[in-house]
């Protein structure tokens, strides 16, 4: 998966811009500021947003080529983000590390989804926010209508509400939707996309 993710960041452009999503974006506005780990960042375009409303941030993904952007975007903003080359199952962070992690458009495969994202929750605080959106698996139809509305192919890399309930069940979630919306996040992002949401919250100690 890291040459694929390589491949895909080599190009000079930021495929899915430099802007934040917008569902990351208003969260992150609305909350008080803290620390936040952001896994699959690739580009870095919500850490370094995160990073520019005064967050402490956290981030890692697979590709090298991805760093690189989100480095050069961060320098380019003046921030600071710590950005780790590395995988789910070998990153490590202190337990109760962070207020939020942030998982946009985490997309992995189906064997290693309730494994990997269970594996984030002792980093969070008591009281911390899982964050999430990405596809849901409605987002074939939508593929097929446009090439750049983006997300996996693989329909079991893509998400159900049924899916996020039992993978973060021990959590509350205090807010779980699917809807369509016109995504605009570079090349890569463009276009109606059915995607689902999740806000869940760390109540007690796991």
């Amino acid at each position: 998966m890291s040459n694929f993710w390589d491949d895909r960041y080599r190009d000079g452009k930021y495929i899915y811009g430099t802007n934040p999503n917008a569902f990351f974006k208003e969260f992150i506005i609305r909350h008080p500021i803290g620390t936040i780990l952001l896994p699959a960042e690739g580009e870095g375009r919500n850490a370094v947003y995160a990073a520019q409303c005064g967050w402490k941030v956290e981030a890692f993904d697979l590709s090298k080529e991805g760093w690189n952007k989100a480095i050069k975007l961060a320098n380019q903003q003046n921030v600071n983000i710590n950005y780790q080359i590395a995988s789910f199952d070998s990153v490590e962070y202190r337990p109760s590390q962070f207020d939020v992690i942030a998982l946009i458009y985490a997309h992995i495969p189906k064997e290693n989804k309730t494994e990997f994202f269970r594996r984030l929750l002792p980093f969070l605080k008591t009281g911390g926010y899982v964050l999430f959106e990405g596809f849901s698996k409605e987002q074939r139809e939508y593929q097929k209508q446009n090439e750049s509305a983006g997300g996996p192919k693989d329909i079991d890399m893509l998400f159900s509400e049924d899916e996020l309930s039992t993978i973060f069940q021990d959590m509350e979630i205090i807010k779980l939707e699917k809807c369509i919306t016109t995504l605009s996040e570079g090349i890569g992002h463009s276009g109606e996309s059915a995607i689902i949401r999740m806000i869940a919250r760390k109540s007690h100690i796991k």
